[in-house]
């Protein structure tokens, strides 16, 4: 497999398919990409390809302790931001 790889990208249609194997899930407003392990370690690209590990340690940091090498994820990432009471 080549890296990075193309995303799967969510796409508008004026009806939703109907019909056996057809799945949906919420699109949440967050961040496309796919997450690599390596034998190493673990890389996180976003749709365009750029690298963004550094952005995103804390997924990274779990990916290596849950994921075996090999295992490639595409999705959405999101943050959560805690809310502090001023």
């Amino acid at each position: 497999m080549e890296f990075p790889i193309r995303v799967a990208l969510a796409r508008a249609v004026p009806v939703l398919p109907r019909g056996p194997g057809w799945f949906y899930e919420p699109k949440f407003d967050g961040h496309r990409m796919v997450l690599r392990r390596t034998e190493d370690s673990v890389e996180l690209y976003v749709s365009s390809g750029r690298m963004v590990t550094s952005h995103w340690t804390d997924l990274a940091t779990a990916g290596t302790h849950a994921l075996a090498p090999g295992t490639v994820l595409d999705g959405e990432a999101v943050r959560h931001l805690e809310r502090r009471e001023a």
